[in-house]
């Protein structure tokens, strides 16, 4: 079995910072693709959003990133691969996602201050994030025929919103463990903080118990446009946010396990603005 870790992920959902946690856990050596595509950037004279643009017409670049990490899935082990396709390439690879909030996404790479990014503002830099966002999303899908934010072609998700590497790391490893000794775990995991409601919390106190719940017991949710929503477990959740629990396990609905008079996308929209705060305040957010 190759001992080989894939990080991939949502633009600034620190999947550097993580791979450097993840080193320390580990000892394993650290593949950072996104250093080859700003190298490749620095020596065409353009910035990395420019340079996803010409890859648009231009195969030579994605070829270029492929055939590395090709080459070290076959001839290599004991990694960590910070690469958004190194999944694909490597299939035998165990497979993490980093998942994030498109707005702290943004936070984190404007504070980078990255100068072969063009990112004078926080707004700027989220709508960079987004075109570029979409434009390796076309790509991806022209050419290997992959939507590669679907989190169904990997092992295993981890929210990164709110959540310090080093715990992320942590999460990481001990899932890989148990995939190598034939064990099952959770394949998402997320922060409360990160979800959306599809019930009125309004009259919900604090005062849960946490005895009262499993939290090794996944709660249930979908994804709708990118948003994560609650569809069984709200007061699991609460519960663990006021325990201070970074992370909790969840289980992603298929489109056929929605509610019988609602699609996922009814579910959605009936969440009303009164919704959103009475589930803010019931977390304690302040907005």
């Amino acid at each position: 079995m190759k001992h080989i870790i894939t990080l991939s992920g949502d633009i600034g959902s620190g999947k550097s910072s993580v791979a450097a946690e993840l080193q320390k856990l580990t000892a394993y050596d650290i593949i950072g693709t996104g250093r080859i595509q700003r190298a490749i950037a620095e020596r065409r004279g353009l910035t990395t959003l420019e340079l996803n643009k010409v890859s648009e017409t231009d195969r030579s670049v994605d070829d270029e990133i492929d055939n590395y990490v090709i080459e070290i899935g076959k001839t290599r082990d004991n990694l960590i691969i910070d690469s958004r396709l190194a999944w694909h390439f490597i299939p035998v690879a165990f497979k993490v996602y980093l998942s994030v909030d498109a707005m702290i996404g943004a936070e984190r790479v404007f504070n980078a201050g990255r100068s072969d990014e063009n990112n004078p503002s926080l707004e700027a830099t989220l709508q960079n994030n987004l075109k570029r966002q979409s434009s390796e999303d076309q790509r991806f899908y022209k050419l290997y025929d992959v939507h590669f934010r679907r989190y169904d072609n990997y092992d295993l998700i981890v929210d990164t919103s709110y959540t310090a590497p080093e715990t992320v790391a942590r999460k990481i490893k001990e899932c890989f463990e148990q995939r190598n000794q034939g064990g099952e775990f959770p394949e998402l995991w997320l922060d409360p903080r990160r979800l959306l409601p599809t019930q009125d919390m309004t009259h919900e106190a604090v005062g849960n118990k946490e005895s009262a719940f499993d939290f090794a017991e996944p709660i249930s949710v979908f994804v709708h446009d990118g948003l994560i929503y609650i569809a069984d477990g709200h007061k699991k959740a609460l519960a663990a946010h006021r325990a201070g629990m970074d992370l909790i396990p969840a289980r992603i609905l298929t489109a056929n396990e929605s509610s019988q008079s609602r699609s996922f996308g009814e579910l959605a929209d009936a969440v009303s603005k009164s919704m959103r705060q009475a589930w803010d305040a019931a977390m304690g957010v302040e907005v």
